[in-house]
């Protein structure tokens, strides 16, 4: 009993902290950290199956920046850097690719140019100008999770030296923002017009891809005007933690406390293309997700945790909608 005390205080205190948005845009990359990592994400889709995905994770000089750039065209293929795109820059920059903040906590510029690999290796030159805009205000998950879940997780496990070490993962700072994606991408010398809808991520603090378990991650829009994100982590040393928000058409937002468990959700695949997740949110509104993966960007994080980024489309209470269907799993634990 007494420890299940100590972890809500710690919780409380953790849940507590509030950042203004200016604070939060910018980059974050203390050395301080166990494993300091700040990390940025942006993903568009359409309903005609075109997709675009770009991440940078910034971590030097401890471990080697991380980065995503590819996307996916109807009737044209699959294309991505399978290289770094170059150096740190100020900001939000590794080499030619470079993220610009137009309006703080709404517009985002989303630009490249170089070469970029087909299936098939075979290199293309690339040139994009996107731009996102966000439709809601950007969600702080901090506002987020079942706080007495959290903290009974947390009061379950062996306190340790190397659990509160690794439990610093879990403290990032967090948010999310849906919206629209507008722009171009020129492809040897053809521009494609993409209007899309849109999410994007940050986070910074400390993370070990190598302490995760697996994950999923799963965030759209629907047709109807409904936004939203559920994730629940699983690392090897903690038990399962939810988190996410459901956006209204009518710009409320409820937080999301529990949803349908990992097991649940891959009974019968590992990486399922299609399931179904239950969700419940803190207004005592429950709500049921439908979602099939329609192709998929790879990535392998630190040499051990797998990433699929999958090409998603969803009924949303029986409403269609787009977004991103993420699955993650340590590779020496899951095999798919």
């Amino acid at each position: 009993m007494i420890k299940k005390l100590i972890a809500r205080q710690m919780v409380k205190r953790t849940k507590s902290r509030q950042f203004p948005v200016d604070y939060l845009e910018r980059k974050h990359v203390d050395q301080n950290e166990p494993y300091p990592n700040d990390s940025s994400y942006f993903y568009g889709g359409d309903k005609e199956g075109n997709a675009f995905i770009t991440r940078m994770a910034f971590r030097e000089p401890k471990r080697l920046n991380e980065f995503w750039f590819d996307f996916f065209l109807k009737g044209v293929g699959y294309f991505g850097l399978t290289s770094s795109p170059g150096v740190e820059g100020e900001g939000f920059q590794q080499g030619t690719l470079k993220w610009e903040p137009i309006e703080i906590g709404k517009i985002w510029r989303v630009t490249y140019e170089g070469n970029v690999m087909d299936a098939d290796g075979k290199p293309h030159r690339c040139i994009t100008n996107l731009v996102f805009t966000g439709e809601n205000p950007v969600y702080d998950f901090a506002k987020s999770s079942d706080q007495r879940m959290i903290a009974d997780a947390i009061a379950a496990e062996k306190w340790n030296k190397e659990f509160f070490f690794n439990l610093k993962d879990s403290h990032q700072v967090h948010y999310e923002q849906t919206g629209k994606f507008k722009g171009t991408i020129v492809l040897d010398g053809k521009t494609y017009n993409l209007d899309m809808m849109a999410s994007r991520d940050h986070s910074f603090g400390s993370r070990n891809w190598l302490t995760w378990d697996r994950h999923y991650w799963i965030t759209g829009i629907s047709d109807n005007g409904f936004h939203w994100t559920v994730t629940t982590i699983k690392w090897q040393w903690l038990g399962r933690l939810t988190a996410g928000f459901i956006t209204a058409p009518d710009g409320t937002t409820d937080a999301i406390v529990e949803c349908t468990d990992l097991a649940t959700v891959s009974k019968d695949q590992l990486l399922p293309n299609h399931g179904f997740i239950d969700i419940h949110c803190r207004s005592g509104k429950t709500h049921k997700l439908e979602f099939w993966r329609n192709g998929e960007f790879p990535y392998l994080h630190d040499g051990k945790y797998m990433m699929k980024e999958g090409i998603g489309s969803y009924k949303f209470n029986g409403v269609e909608g787009l977004g991103m269907v993420e699955f993650g799993f340590h590779a020496d634990r899951y095999k798919v």
